[in-house]
């Protein structure tokens, strides 16, 4: 009935124990293997997975990963995963019960964000918008696979509330310097790559007012600040992560990309 699509990339201190929190919810696990140079592949097959390697990704966002295990999943409903991931008790017969029903062609909930050692309660990270979990039949292939995006999904969709109980567990950053080498450095140029393409161009003004309304409202509007210096470095590094986006589509720009 479920097919979990996981995508990795030098994954193998994870796979275990995200594979085993799957082991009374899915019946078919596909990892999409981004070019691992470890053993993540060899790894995910003795666990029992399908594993699809992809070596030629490029500067494509990561979601484009998972459109291939989207179309070679065997069963009628799809849960989108990542390996520092792992589905919880309750969320999964929540989740198993929604299929059985079948009211609803997708379902979004929460996930509870462990950064820097710590569950990040606030500053907007602790909200229902993951649409993870949904029919195939219902995926609109459509779907422009851009960075931070989610699937589109037809027919009706169902909320979960904010509530631990119904969250995956989302193993995020272990390190400062991992956050920045990853959203920073990485995360940030492939958005601007997308927008540049889109046709986005540089503009000063969002240069100069985005990160200041990002920092307010992930910091004091959505109270990050109760987050202590996690919370405050958060809603730092994303409304830094805004000025390298501008940075990014000015220099496309200069250099006519």
């Amino acid at each position: 009935m479920i097919t979990a699509v996981i995508k990795a990339r030098n994954e193998t201190r994870q796979l275990a124990e995200c594979f085993s929190s799957l082991k009374n919810f899915a019946d078919e696990i596909i990892l999409i293997d981004d070019n691992s140079t470890d053993n993540t592949a060899e790894l995910a097959r003795s666990l029992g997975a399908v594993v699809i390697t992809i070596t030629d990704r490029g500067e494509r966002p990561l979601e484009w990963l998972d459109t291939h295990g989207f179309k070679a999943a065997k069963n009628s409903w799809l849960l989108q995963m990542d390996a520092d991931e792992r589905m919880t008790p309750q969320l999964g017969e929540r989740l198993k019960s929604i299929a059985e029903e079948g009211k609803y062609n997708g379902v979004r909930y929460a996930r509870k964000n462990i950064i820097w050692g710590a569950w990040i309660r606030h500053g907007g990270w602790f909200v229902a918008d993951q649409l993870r979990f949904f029919k195939k039949e219902a995926f609109d292939e459509k779907w422009c696979c851009g960075i931070h995006t989610q699937p589109l999904i037809r027919g009706d969709i169902i909320t979960l509330p904010a509530i631990e109980q119904l969250s995956t567990l989302h193993l995020d950053y272990d390190t400062v310097e991992q956050f920045i080498r990853r959203t920073l450095l990485g995360y940030a140029r492939t958005e601007a790559l997308g927008c540049y393409q889109a046709g986005r161009r540089f503009s000063l003004y969002n240069m100069l007012l985005k990160p200041c309304t990002k920092f307010i409202g992930r910091y004091i509007y959505r109270q990050g600040f109760r987050d202590g210096v996690r919370g405050f470095l958060l809603a730092f590094f994303l409304a830094a992560y805004e000025i390298i986006i501008e940075a990014h589509l000015w220099d496309f720009e200069r250099k006519k990309l």
